[in-house]
């Protein structure tokens, strides 16, 4: 019998729970270890800060979920790892702290943003790092929303995060627009580059940018920020930019407390340093993926921090691992990038195909945008499951009050 404890339920942590869970034998144990209680994907929390996401039939809970998928959802945060006894530290919700023995071990926590150590970032700035914290943000935007007058938002970081952040709540301001008691939103876009998705390709940053001028955000390159307080930042160069709520999202780097956990090696960005079959350096009965997760390729490149690299990462070692219960080899992780899909509103997106080559845009790709994350729940749920929802999904909003 082998205990499998998965720690971190993003995107990563829960396919990959769900998929060991349907395929490892019943003598085995699969454990998820995640603080909340339901998954929301974390592409997502964008919608959730602008109040245009369907908690309905877009998130599930961890606990009835996994009763369906052969795993146990354990409600804590991870603490401590001691690789000597192989247990894992836990705090509960309640603040008591536990432990938890493995035979193997999955860490795929994500990444939360990078401040760069900005004066005042931390406490002045709402961050997209959580569901909590998207929630968080939903509360004062909404009360924002209801205030009136003429309000100014500030995000810093016009990479995916940012730039879909800015675009879903112009869009929800206009939408306001036509209520006389709602407040129209200023929105300013930060970005200490010369353009905005500075790790895409050029035209997808123009197309972007072009976009996001016909929504009226007000978009500001080569700009960083060298302060923060409680309402406005301040440049590098002195300019003061005034603001009711303030967004960091440039950046990413795994959590802090990740750092050298239990003695695993890991990088200057909080990573931990893995071999390209995702078992860690140090210990081979711990494994990393995602973004917490330092993945070589073969070619001496790394993986890149993106949604669908975490998500083919999370199949593969489902499927090696599961081998490797039956005495073969683990077998490394060849990553090949599929492009990239940013929404911007509603009702557009641009995605790059064909290494960069080609680019497309418009409602149509939105929708594509919408299908990436109905393959990740036909991966936690099934094909079925994830069908029922797309019906209920266009079922509500073809008889949902206007």
């Amino acid at each position: 019998m082998s205990r499998i404890v998965i720690v971190g339920g993003g995107a990563a942590g829960l396919e990959i729970a769900s998929l060991l869970g349907r395929s490892v034998n019943s003598q085995d144990e699969v454990i998820l270890v995640e603080g909340e209680t339901h998954h929301y994907w974390k592409p997502r929390f964008h919608e959730i800060a602008a109040g245009t996401f369907d908690s309905d039939l877009d998130s599930l809970c961890y606990f009835t979920h996994g009763a369906k998928n052969g795993y146990m959802h354990y409600q804590a945060w991870m603490t401590d790892i001691n690789r000597a006894t192989k247990q894992l530290s836990v705090r509960k919700p309640n603040g008591d702290m536990d432990t938890l023995e493995y035979d193997y071990l999955i860490i795929a926590i994500g990444a939360i943003s990078n401040d760069f150590a900005t004066q005042g970032a931390k406490e002045h700035c709402l961050f997209l790092d959580t569901p909590e914290q998207a929630r968080d943000s939903w509360h004062k935007i909404s009360s924002l929303l209801r205030s009136g007058q003429s309000r100014t938002i500030n995000i810093v970081g016009a990479g995916a995060t940012g730039l879909e952040l800015a675009a879903e709540l112009a869009k929800v301001s206009e939408e306001l627009s036509r209520n006389p008691y709602a407040a129209k939103l200023n929105i300013n876009l930060i970005e200490a580059a010369d353009r905005v998705l500075p790790n895409g390709p050029l035209k997808m940053s123009e197309q972007a940018l072009l976009r996001l001028e016909k929504y009226q955000v007000n978009v500001m390159l080569n700009t960083r920020i060298a302060s923060v307080e409680a309402d406005r930042m301040t440049t590098s160069d002195g300019q003061v930019l005034n603001a009711d709520v303030q967004f960091w999202a440039a950046g990413i780097k795994a959590p802090d407390w990740l750092r050298e956990i239990g003695g695993l090696q890991s990088n200057s960005l909080n990573q931990l340093v893995v071999e390209q079959t995702l078992v860690t350096t140090f210990d081979s009965s711990i494994f990393a993926l995602g973004d917490c997760a330092a993945i070589p390729q073969a070619d001496g490149s790394q993986v890149p921090p993106k949604a669908q690299a975490a998500n083919r990462a999370a199949v593969h070692l489902a499927k090696s691992l599961v081998a490797h219960l039956n005495g073969k080899e683990l077998k490394p992780f060849v990553y090949n990038d599929g492009g990239m899909v940013v929404a911007i509103g509603h009702n557009f997106a641009i995605s790059t195909m064909m290494n960069d080559r080609l680019i497309l845009k418009g409602r149509l790709v939105r929708r594509l945008y919408d299908t990436i994350f109905r393959l990740h729940q036909k991966t936690v749920s099934g094909y079925l499951a994830m069908s029922r929802l797309i019906i209920f999904k266009r079922l509500k909003c073809l008889f949902k009050p206007a």
